[in-house]
């Protein structure tokens, strides 16, 4: 199974100790990286900027697997994030961003070509790119829909614009979706007097076969029209929060192509997915959230890490 990531990589600079401290992050970045230590094949198409941290960035990708895109590295500063994890190992974050992601190639060109040939099962973008470059991340997803099953997960951060024109712009891209995955204060920032239920019900119909919701230590939903699961999060002793949403994307991503439930024709099996699917679905990629937030910063687990932590859980996929 190929992958194919749109969207940001940054640093995330947070405090530890009173010293500064540097590491590799961003939604899709981390996403992109998780399905990489999971065994996947992964082609990132981002802007790591240039200099020293845009290294660090290209380091982390290659010793993970991903292939970085043609027309990632840029002259732009690499772009960073201000972590500060509060008492409940929650980050928020200050933003220096400086992105100009590719685009999709053109017809007959060697990047055209090598598109087609690795007819991605599964293309994923979202968080801030979709709000810096919504007309770039469009165009990828138009690219490749006729190969590729698209997931989306919105990562709300407030800042990016008025709050009804990021829901404005979120609802369309979950209209171009198979599958959207967000956190509970994901749906808080985005519908503070809508239910959970309702939201789920809602995003359903506007055409993704699968939703899932986390929700830290409340454990995760996962749902199809039909079905509604809820999975426990695995006890663990947590460091922060950072990168634990992008670990469960890069898991449920993992286990719905284990399961063959992604690319070309898999739609209607996603909505007929069982109880007992959707179940071990959910229990996965919790697991792969729960390893996250023992570690500092956004570090997922590989393949093995992870089955030897669901082995505990009677988790199977």
């Amino acid at each position: 199974m190929t992958c194919f990531v749109v969207g940001e990589s940054l640093i995330d600079v947070f405090e530890e100790n009173g010293e500064l401290i540097e590491l590799p992050g961003g939604s899709t970045f981390n996403v992109a990286r998780g399905l990489a230590l999971l065994g996947r094949k992964v082609h990132l198409a981002t802007d790591v900027g240039t200099g020293p941290r845009a290294e660090v960035l290209k380091k982390t990708l290659t010793k993970s697997g991903v292939k970085l895109w043609p027309g990632s590295e840029t002259s732009n500063p690499t772009s960073s994030a201000r972590a500060t994890v509060g008492p409940d190992g929650i980050g928020s974050y200050a933003f220096d961003l400086h992105f100009t992601f590719p685009e999709p190639p053109k017809s007959g060109t060697e990047e055209a070509a090598e598109l087609v040939k690795i007819s991605p099962t599964i293309l994923h973008t979202g968080s801030l790119a979709v709000h810096l470059a919504p007309d770039t991340m469009r165009s990828w997803i138009h690219a490749l829909s006729d190969v590729s099953t698209i997931s989306y997960d919105p990562n709300f951060r407030a800042g990016l614009g008025p709050h009804d024109e990021i829901l404005e712009r979120t609802e369309k891209f979950i209209g171009l979706s198979d599958v959207v995955k967000a956190s509970r204060d994901d749906l808080r920032a985005l519908y503070p007097d809508l239910s959970e239920q309702a939201m789920i019900s809602k995003w359903l119909a506007m055409g993704p076969q699968l939703v899932a919701i986390t929700g830290g230590k409340d454990g995760a939903i996962v749902a199809t029209e039909n079905i509604i699961v809820r999975s426990q999060t695995p006890p663990v002793n947590a460091v922060d929060q950072i990168g634990a949403g992008d670990a469960f994307m890069s898991g449920l991503i993992d286990a719905l192509g284990r399961t063959s439930m992604l690319g070309v024709g898999s739609r209607e099996s996603r909505r007929r997915l069982s109880e007992r699917q959707l179940k071990s679905i959910a229990g996965y990629a919790n697991a792969g959230a729960a390893i996250t937030v023992s570690r500092r910063g956004a570090v997922p687990p590989t393949r093995d890490e992870l089955l030897d932590f669901v082995s505990s859980y009677s988790v199977v996929v």
